[in-house]
């Protein structure tokens, strides 16, 4: 089975949106379920670099890959090609809006919060956006990016029950 695309976005795109690409990829695989799953940044200033050293050593303890990770900006195109974007802050969620504001209604993806997923706080939608954010933890303590972690993992069946009802929409 085969299930929506999906492009995951921060700032730098070496902590919290790479580390949603990992662990969604790793539950997917895990299920047998296809999906494209990506990440990028809203800035340029980390384009390049591998995941952030502290995230990656978090991440490898959970479990996931860490491997083969370079950085990359977002873009209006790559966002026609996807059929979500999720967001990691209000920040970020109005950096997607106005990337897609000059794409076709067809073209744009649908754009959601990371924390919408979260059972946690599902529902608790602030002034200027439907989730709180995601606290950035590059610059943290270990524990900031175990936070970090800890919030994607118990978002993912969420995203994935989501990405299921969007691949069904499609058929």
């Amino acid at each position: 089975m085969s299930l929506a695309s999906v492009v995951f976005v921060c700032t730098g795109n070496i902590c919290r949106s790479v580390t949603a690409e990992r662990v969604l990829q790793h539950h997917l695989a895990r299920a047998g379920v296809e999906a494209v799953v990506d990440s990028a940044g809203i800035s340029d200033e980390e384009a390049g670099n591998p995941i952030d050293p502290t995230q990656a050593r978090v991440l490898r303890t959970a479990g996931y890959r860490t491997e083969a990770h370079v950085a990359r900006q977002i873009t209006s195109e790559w966002l026609a090609e996807r059929d979500v974007a999720i967001a990691m802050t209000r920040r970020h969620y109005r950096a997607l809006q106005k990337l897609i504001e000059d794409l076709p209604a067809e073209a744009a993806p649908k754009l959601r919060m990371l924390r919408e997923f979260d059972p946690r706080v599902a529902g608790e939608e602030t002034v200027d956006a439907p989730a709180p954010d995601v606290a950035d933890p590059w610059a943290g303590q270990m524990k900031d990016f175990e936070e970090t972690v800890e919030t994607i993992e118990v978002s993912v069946p969420g995203i994935i029950d989501y990405l299921h009802s969007l691949a069904e929409q499609t058929r």
